[in-house]
């Protein structure tokens, strides 16, 4: 599954690899089109491909009425009625889970490879204050930075006042 938010006259998104044929034991990678990756498509006949796609999609449709996703059916539903679309068919609701697992999946994945090169970057100032301690801690730059790779833009606040006098001098606060 390919997820981008670039938009422009000449985007074009990658075709995503089927693994193999429904029929045989062939495991050439396809494309969308049935043919194998990097052949030519014919501009006639037999259809022999999409009849295959039919049948890898029809299959993998139905084994996600077997599957229970991480994100819940009812959660999914909820915010699918949120942004206005409503379908009966389960399978379509467990695909949207499934996707959605998917990217959260990439974005906590992205999140730990910047947080590992944070880490692993050393340190300018004094190499004396190397941490000892080896474990990870995930910050907001770092999920900021693996959500900007995904487009989605997130802007958390500089300055979190937990009072309404929070950040004000002594003398203030007691008036």
């Amino acid at each position: 599954m390919f997820i981008s938010t670039t938009k422009g006259p000449d985007f074009s998104p990658p075709l995503p690899l089927l693994s193999s044929r429904a029929s045989g034991d062939d495991t050439t990678p396809l494309d969308l089109g049935g043919q194998p990756r990097g052949a030519a498509s014919s501009g006639g006949g037999g259809g022999d491909g999409r009849h295959d796609d039919e049948v890898v999609l029809t299959e993998f449709l139905s084994s996600l009425m077997d599957y229970t996703p991480t994100i819940p059916d009812e959660l999914v539903e909820h915010y699918l009625g949120r942004s206005g679309f409503h379908c009966p068919d389960l399978r379509l609701t467990r695909l949207v889970a499934v996707a959605t697992q998917k990217f959260i999946s990439d974005i906590a994945s992205d999140s730990l490879q910047h947080c590992k090169a944070r880490v692993a970057a050393p340190i300018k100032d004094n190499k004396s204050k190397q941490p000892k301690d080896r474990r990870l801690v995930l910050t907001m730059d770092d999920l900021s930075k693996a959500l900007q790779e995904h487009g989605v833009n997130l802007k958390h606040p500089e300055y979190f006042a937990d009072s309404p006098s929070a950040g004000m001098a002594p003398a203030a606060r007691e008036e």
